[in-house]
């Protein structure tokens, strides 16, 4: 199923912070983050195609420093479902339901034993690189998650023992990095992620909750699922065109940005949407078209505004686009 595209977009604002240039592999693929529309969602495939790029010679133990730059910012209804929960069992109980949600590529699950309560994470894939490095950013992110959580709810952070499923660093100036962050209670070379707990948390009340609401952003949370569920299956090229041009405001990127993108060469792309029966330039105007559509019916920005957005350099240009496409101009087909 299709994500936010909030994911990508905290992963890139957390690299950023931890000092990584990665607008610079973003140009590459005519991508700029700071253009993309957030309220816009992204198939995985297209989703790895961009992250192979952005990964690219990024060592897996510079994921703990990115994690810690991840924010409860962009959880949006989750979050608020999360907070105004009765109980820390609903918190975990919603967490797992609604985990689509979240910003991870992996899977998250409850383990309890001898007397403890596990927040587990399976990662996608820690054999590569790339998998470990997004294992140690998500791993990280979640610790972080889990004390900003509780705080917003009013509650003292609790003891955890964490189990990762990463070698022991042999380094002792890198182990002490995993326990100045993890604390001195990690422990190595387990098979996933576990975030241990007291069992007795399950029955901690929750100071700010509050049922009203609870049910408000459930609703929320439900309806939010059900349209990243929209589409289950595997896009064509076409879609995975058209989901990658969809992302983005401004100019848009060029066909070979976009083949880059994709992990495709640009000769491939060309002939196999040629043996489609369209073209990358058809695909992208058609794009714009739309786009210019929704921006002229939301009625919330100016002819002037919408150019831009469209990556016209003059109004002028637009106006001129716009009456070919629709045969009048964008002011007499707002009237």
């Amino acid at each position: 199923m299709k994500r936010s595209i909030l994911s990508l977009m905290y992963l890139v604002q957390g690299m950023r912070k931890a000092g990584i240039d990665v607008d610079a592999k973003l140009q590459t693929i005519g991508l700029r983050i700071d253009a993309l529309d957030a309220t816009s969602v992204i198939h995985p495939s297209l989703e790895w195609d961009v992250l192979k790029v952005i990964g690219q010679d990024v060592a897996p133990e510079q994921g703990l420093f990115i994690g810690q730059h991840y924010t409860l910012a962009g959880y949006g209804p989750l979050l608020m479902l999360l907070v105004t929960s009765p109980t820390l069992r609903t918190v975990l109980d919603q967490g797992i339901r609604f985990q689509q949600l979240t910003h991870l590529t992996g899977r998250l699950a409850l383990d309890i034993a001898d007397h403890k309560i596990a927040l587990c994470y399976r990662p996608q894939n820690i054999h590569t690189e790339l998998g470990l490095l997004l294992a140690q950013c998500e791993i990280s992110g979640t610790y972080k998650f889990i004390r900003d959580l509780y705080k917003m709810m009013g509650l003292a952070s609790p003891q955890v023992l964490i189990d990762l499923p990463f070698k022991q660093p042999q380094d002792p100036q890198q182990l002490a990095i995993y326990h100045d962050y993890y604390g001195p209670q990690v422990r190595f070379g387990a098979p996933y992620a576990s975030f241990w707990f007291d069992e007795s948390v399950f029955d901690v009340k929750i100071p700010s909750a509050d049922p009203i609401t609870f049910r408000l952003y459930e609703a929320k949370c439900i309806a939010e699922l059900e349209r990243l569920m929209a589409d289950e299956q595997a896009p064509s090229l076409i879609q995975r065109v058209q989901d990658y041009l969809e992302l983005q405001t401004g100019a848009m990127p060029s066909m070979a940005e976009t083949a880059q993108a994709l992990n495709l060469p640009e000769r491939t792309l060309r002939h196999q949407l040629q043996q489609l029966n369209t073209s990358y330039k058809q695909i992208r105007e058609d794009i714009i078209k739309d786009k210019a559509l929704r921006l002229m019916e939301y009625k919330e920005y100016s002819i002037e505004m919408i150019a831009e957005l469209l990556g016209y350099s003059e109004p002028a240009a637009f106006n001129h686009a716009f009456k070919r496409w629709f045969g009048q101009s964008p002011r007499q087909y707002t009237k």
